[in-house]
């Protein structure tokens, strides 16, 4: 992948970068709030060897050995032996254990410095912290350095700085925890999204879609925010870019096979919520508004939807005519122009799939066939129950819907396996919910492992 790539993976799966960026933030914001404010006093002490006479040779030796007492007094000064010492002088509480976290010190580089600093809650409570350390060192290093009581001790600590009261805590750092948490949350949400992409099986590629379905893609439906509450696009707003897309579906199946417009057709999805309803009705619509003599069939005798979204209601319908209570002439309803006729589900039965295969569903089915130019077969998902397959089996042809970014590349094939069972006529299918993201890579990119998997299976049972 090439850094385009990525940013289009990155815009893509946005949702995982914020939500990563937002956590990661909101836990640096929250970590920061419960620390304890800590403030820090420091004291400089002065390491030096006193000078026996006057040359410049032994002045230069007593540097040198006070520089090397400096480095090794730097970890010295927080020994068990110091701290012990602390905490008795101080008579708080405070054990030689806890003193030794709070203390640090160095050695500044080419010197006879030591700088030590003390951390505490209380900025007050630091300063007699620190002060207490220069005294007690200096008294246990004078104490390390005379080989006898008597005797000058080689090397003498001597307190040049005390400590001063601190104004400000030096942690915690807000600005910096919070971009530490931001830098942290984009690199995770960066490999998060880039992660899920490459694992990502659901369909984003009309080629892809092709491969696995082994028929065209008759159109790519943009999502459009509107239609939960409007669907029926080529009604409210048939200019609309929206609406071309329905029209070039239309094109698709009037002029995209070898026999012209099928007499009858079933559209149907592998599971749910993949838009069947809105794309039916708007095919319906669209193929009417041509002048073709349309029926729509609401066979969804389990969620029936058809019915609302046309503003006709599923009173009476299919199942009335499948029960042989009703004829097809006293359900067919008009709609719009005149051109296009509904009939509703009706009553929602408890047997739908041994309706849709009784003898009297293929008798209606004749019945509407003669009735007008095509007709459109709304059904449930196909591999939820066996209807929209035996709808198929009856219809000159199907439609496969599918969901931009959520159907599954799996999901395709089992459907396109089961109408193949059924030996019905795919006619293509339909990539629905097309994201602005998205809409670059709809042809390009490699095709999926699936797909490829789909294609050898194919050509190994044709030879």
């Amino acid at each position: 992948m090439d850094m385009f790539s990525y940013l289009r993976v990155l815009r893509r799966r946005w949702m995982i970068l914020i939500a990563s960026v937002l956590f990661a933030l909101i836990s640096a914001a929250l970590v920061t709030t419960r620390m304890t404010p800590q403030y820090a006093a420091s004291i400089t002490l002065i390491v030096s060897a006193p000078e026996q006479s006057g040359d410049v040779s032994t002045a230069y030796q007593a540097v040198l050995l006070s520089q090397q007492r400096a480095k090794s007094y730097a970890a010295l000064m927080r020994s068990q032996g110091v701290t012990a010492g602390l905490a008795r002088r101080l008579g708080d509480g405070a054990t030689a254990e806890e003193l030794q976290e709070r203390i640090t010190a160095q050695a500044v580089p080419d010197t006879v410095l030591l700088r030590a600093v003390v951390t505490d809650p209380s900025a007050a409570h630091a300063v007699q912290v620190a002060d207490t350390l220069g005294a007690e060192f200096s008294r246990y290093v004078d104490g390390l350095e005379r080989s006898r009581p008597s005797a000058h001790p080689a090397v003498k600590i001597t307190v040049a700085d005390g400590a001063i009261l601190p104004t400000a805590p030096v942690s915690p750092r807000p600005v910096r925890n919070l971009g530490v948490g931001l830098l942290i949350g984009l690199i995770v949400g960066a490999i998060g999204a880039v992660l899920r992409d490459r694992t990502d099986t659901s369909v984003r590629s009309a080629r892809v879609l092709a491969d696995l379905t082994a028929s065209p893609t008759l159109a790519a439906i943009d999502l459009d925010r509107r239609a939960a509450k409007r669907p029926l696009t080529m009604r409210d707003d048939g200019g609309s870019v929206h609406a071309e897309a329905f029209r070039s579906l239309r094109t698709a199946l009037q002029y995209g096979g070898a026999g012209g417009l099928p007499r009858s057709v079933t559209i149907a999805g592998p599971v749910a919520e993949e838009g069947t309803t809105t794309i039916t009705c708007n095919l319906a619509i669209a193929l009417a508004e041509s002048g073709v003599r349309v029926i729509l069939v609401d066979a969804d005798l389990r969620r029936p939807r058809v019915g609302d979204y046309l503003g006709i209601g599923e009173a009476t319908g299919l199942t009335n005519v499948l029960s042989e209570e009703m004829a097809v002439k006293d359900v067919l309803r008009s709609w719009g122009s005149g051109s296009l006729s509904v009939l509703p589900s009706g009553p929602i039965p408890p047997n739908p799939s041994e309706l849709l295969a009784s003898r009297t569903f293929r008798a209606t089915l004749r019945v509407l066939e003669g009735e007008a130019d095509i007709v459109i077969f709304n059904a449930p998902p196909l591999l939820g129950v066996c209807d929209a397959t035996i709808l198929a089996s009856n219809c000159a042809g199907a439609i496969l819907v599918t969901r931009y970014g959520r159907t599954r590349e799996d999901h395709v094939v089992q459907a396109a396996e089961r109408l193949a069972a059924v030996n019905a006529c795919l006619l293509g299918a339909v990539l629905n919910f097309v994201q602005p993201a998205g809409r670059a890579s709809l042809t390009a990119g490699v095709p999926s492992p699936t797909a490829a998997r789909r294609r050898v299976t194919a050509m190994g049972e044709g030879s």
